[in-house]
């Protein structure tokens, strides 16, 4: 077995869960064509894409969960999108 999959699936499935804890909206797709996704990301020879999952704010919830999210996001504390992502290229 190749234990490094198991340790990426505890990874990402600790980041939904921590996700899902601070109000955000994710979820686990592994259902993919790799190769496509390599090169639209432009990811190198080499590096294997396993999983992957979108994180970001919910567009509409109830409740106070759901008003301390839209103030968080209206706060300017977060970081720009810039140090966060790899936008279009690895």
């Amino acid at each position: 077995m190749d234990y490094c999959l198991v340790g990426l699936a505890v990874a990402l499935e600790h980041i939904v869960l921590a996700s899902t804890d601070l109000g955000l909206g994710t979820r686990w797709i592994a259902g993919f064509d790799e190769e496509r996704v390599k090169e639209i990301l432009g990811v190198p020879k080499g590096i294997r894409v396993v999983a992957l999952t979108p994180i970001g704010y919910p567009a509409e919830k109830e409740g106070i969960r759901g008003s301390m999210i839209k103030v968080l996001a209206r706060s300017g504390r977060r970081k720009p999108m810039q140090e966060m992502v790899h936008k279009e290229r690895w």
